[in-house]
């Protein structure tokens, strides 16, 4: 039995694969898995998969038809025979000994799910969140409600299934849902409920691509699949962590009214009605858990001064939310 089973989903993107298998490759042992799924990619894709696998014959390429990113790691991870499965995109890359440091982690501290810190990785720089990098901070170990909190904060856990190393028996009973964008909001909070462990090391192990064209950089009613996979989440959460529920009604809340806000600006009436209807929806339904957010008060119920609630917002967000550390590349 191999320890960890690395699938990296492929389509179309030969400008980036080398990249990202070379970062894969320079830390490649026999206890290492590597399933290269080509998810019916047009491009030069295959063929560089193809090269790699004649240096590292142990490589496994599936070769499907194009299914989406769902479908390609669901494809891998039904054949992973690791104890580990780590899932990798295939425009992104490692930093050096990231597996070793992750397994490590994991085997000395009977985790079920171990992640790292990332980069956000642009052409010429690099974004580090300084959350992450706390001086001082330390690995360290969640139970799984804690665990489950810290995803509702979206702090330090957040929903992306890249760079984190999860036991294999757990997410093979849970499949990633076809057909959705962001699929990972839809299925994170179930893996995590099945971890007694989650550890969670600070620093940065894994570079996260930004470029343009990406699913992530565009603002459309594709952004409507987050809030559906956020609601779920929370319908899950009331179901089986009652005491999260709330936070977690105004977590979604928040997120439906900054998507409100972006498509308001937008430019496009459809979408800005779209996520205006589906700001309505989402403040009648949960009321009942909003009442008590503060942020909810007063925009709900005092319009008048809402603006002043949302410069107040962008300077609490500024002060104590997420802040980027920029790192040149030379």
């Amino acid at each position: 039995m191999k320890q960890i089973s690395v699938i990296v989903p492929i389509y179309n993107v030969q400008d980036y694969l080398r990249n990202c298998l070379d970062s894969l490759y320079k830390q490649w042992n026999p206890s290492i898995e590597v399933i290269l799924v080509n998810d019916g990619s047009t491009d030069f894709s295959l063929s560089i998969c193809k090269e790699y696998q004649k240096n590292f014959p142990e490589t496994i390429i599936i070769n499907k038809p194009n299914g989406g990113l769902s479908d390609a790691r669901n494809a891998g991870t039904a054949i992973a025979t690791g104890e580990f499965i780590y899932y990798m995109d295939s425009d992104d890359w490692l930093a050096a000994d990231a597996l070793k440091t992750l397994s490590c982690f994991a085997i000395k501290n009977h985790c079920d799910v171990v992640q790292g810190g990332f980069y956000y990785a642009y052409d010429d720089y690099l974004l580090l969140d300084e959350r992450y990098v706390k001086a001082g901070k330390e690995p360290f170990v969640l139970a799984r409600t804690e665990a489950m909190t810290e995803l509702i904060k979206q702090q330090y856990i957040k929903n992306f299934a890249w760079g984190k190393l999860y036991k294999t028996d757990i997410v093979k009973g849970h499949p990633f849902p076809k057909g959705k964008f962001y699929e990972d909001s839809f299925w994170q909070h179930l893996i995590i409920h099945e971890t007694k462990t989650y550890g969670v090391i600070p620093s940065p192990l894994y570079y996260y691509r930004q470029r343009k064209g990406g699913i992530s950089g565009e603002f459309s009613e594709r952004n409507m699949d987050l809030l559906m996979g956020n609601e779920q989440r929370l319908l899950f959460i009331s179901d089986n962590y009652p005491e999260l529920k709330e936070p977690m009604a105004a977590m979604l809340w928040k997120l439906c009214s900054q998507f409100n806000d972006i498509a308001k600006r937008c430019g496009k009436k459809d979408i800005k009605l779209l996520y205006e209807e589906q700001l309505q929806t989402i403040e009648k339904k949960y009321h009942p858990l909003l009442h008590k957010d503060a942020q909810y008060r007063i925009s709900h119920h005092l319009q008048a001064v809402k603006p002043l609630c949302q410069l107040v917002t962008r300077v609490y967000n500024r002060l104590f939310g997420k802040k980027l550390t920029k790192i040149e590349l030379s």
